[in-house]
């Protein structure tokens, strides 16, 4: 019979269990700083990221203001709203285009920024160019075709040119016209340009442009000239403008040329 006390010595003995690796050993744990240095460090960034913003030296102060005649720099930057207080980081190019155009005798063409504190302003000063009579009402327009004044005067005297043949949508004091056709408005615009770039501007009394296949141009001493569409329009003015010089040497008095094709043309007097 076996001697339980045998029975006993044969179990084996339990081991002492090891101490887990994270098991403290009579010291406390050194705290990770890696996320204290993280903090400070966005702060210092937030810090200097805000004294870069609002510092003396990044205020706006050399500006130049291109495409002025009558209106001054200063002026100017009051309609855009831009101040002692504006920085090279809050110039906003969408507002300052639109308090410009606010004043409907300017016209923004754009900006350049220059690092840290210079500004150009491109902008151009609508001027009154074209007369067009809509329902008893005559609109002073800009070549751009904004509306810059009206009158109830049948016929005005101010030297501008009467646009006629228009199909209006739209027109209103302060804003732009708006055409039936767009086609319209700015086959007036690309005229407008075209005669001022050739030095005839001043010459003509009417532009009629009631068909766009047949645009029609009226001097002040009473040639009318057909130039067909609006394609290879410089040189169609081009030859309407030598036409009607050599016609002036000539002595002719008005009459009708047409001048659809570049660089011909036809003379028919006044019968």
């Amino acid at each position: 019979m076996q001697n339980p006390m045998d029975e006993m010595n044969m179990q084996p003995q339990r081991q002492p269990e090891e101490k887990a690796a994270t098991e403290s050993y009579g010291f406390a744990p050194r705290p990770s700083r890696r996320g204290l240095y993280t903090v400070l460090a966005v702060i210092a960034l937030l810090t200097v990221a805000a004294v870069f913003v609002r510092g003396n030296w990044l205020r706006i102060k050399n500006v130049e203001v291109t495409g002025l005649i009558t209106y001054t720099r200063e002026r100017v930057l009051e309609q855009a709203k831009i101040t002692g207080k504006s920085t090279y980081f809050n110039l906003n190019e969408n507002s300052i285009r639109r308090n410009i155009e606010g004043d409907r005798y300017l016209r923004y063409i754009g900006m350049e920024k220059i690092w840290p504190n210079g500004l150009i302003l491109h902008v151009q000063e609508r001027r009154p160019q074209g007369n067009v009579l809509f329902m008893g009402v005559q609109y002073v327009i800009s070549p751009d075709g904004m509306v810059l004044e009206s009158s109830n005067a049948i016929h005005l005297d101010n030297g501008c040119i009467k646009v006629t043949g228009l199909e209006l949508r739209d027109i209103r004091y302060g804003a732009p016209l708006v055409c039936q056709d767009e086609a319209q408005r700015e086959t007036m615009e690309q005229l407008f340009e075209e005669l001022e770039i050739q030095g005839f501007l001043d010459q003509i009394a009417e532009l009629n442009l009631s068909s766009l296949d047949s645009i029609y141009l009226v001097t002040l001493d009473g040639y009318t000239a057909n130039i067909g569409s609006a394609e290879e329009m410089r040189a169609k003015v081009g030859t309407v403008r030598a036409v009607v010089a050599e016609l002036r040497r000539r002595d002719q008095q008005g009459g009708m040329i047409e001048a659809t094709v570049p660089g011909q043309a036809s003379y028919r007097p006044v019968q």
